[in-house]
């Protein structure tokens, strides 16, 4: 009963830890933090699901973890709350018909929760698909024309990540950054 249960607290504790992942290649996913980061902190639970996922994953088909967990507090947490209300501003500006997404694109999604909010990219045959080229402002007909041309690889990625438990952003553009949540019912309590 003791081991059980000093098991149970080892598998908790680990849940809610975050790994520090410097930019490079990891159990075979490559980090690219999003700029200014210089690290990706994920919570453990999800990196070991991205890496079981990245081992299911044809070898043409690599992840590219990009963000996770930004304290709000830090620096770079202050820097990204600078950075979203310029691209509101700018957003608002170029797309007046898109607004009611603003929320959705320009919010935290999450980042500053815990690490179980996670945005990812991929490589395929070696190469990175930048679904966004123009970063979330990429028009909607690019962003169109770039999930046809890839759709077969980026459809193979969502379904892995609903699989594990992941849920995926409903907003288009949040959706091609692979922006997705742990659902938390995955996490121990």
């Amino acid at each position: 009963m003791v081991n059980e249960m000093t098991r149970d607290t080892a598998i908790h504790e680990t849940a809610l830890a975050l790994v520090r992942l410097p930019p490079g290649t990891s159990g075979n996913i490559q980090i690219q933090p999003r700029w200014p980061a210089r690290q990706v902190l994920i919570n453990a639970l999800a990196w070991q699901k991205i890496q079981d996922m990245q081992a299911a994953l044809p070898s043409h088909l690599g992840l590219i973890l990009t963000r996770a967990y930004e304290p709000r507090a830090s620096e770079l947490g202050k820097a990204r709350t600078w950075f979203r209300r310029a691209g509101i501003w700018l957003f608002g500006c170029i797309y007046r018909q898109r607004k009611a997404e603003i929320a959705d694109i320009f919010g935290s999604n999450g980042h500053d929760v815990d690490g179980t909010h996670i945005d990812l990219s991929f490589r395929l045959h070696g190469r990175r698909v930048r679904l966004l080229p123009l970063s979330v402002f990429t028009p909607l007909a690019w962003q169109k024309k770039r999930m046809d041309i890839y759709r077969e690889a980026l459809e193979l990625v969502k379904k892995e990540l609903l699989m594990r438990g992941f849920t995926l952003h409903s907003n288009q553009t949040e959706s091609l950054q692979i922006h997705c949540d742990l659902v938390q019912s995955d996490l121990p309590v």
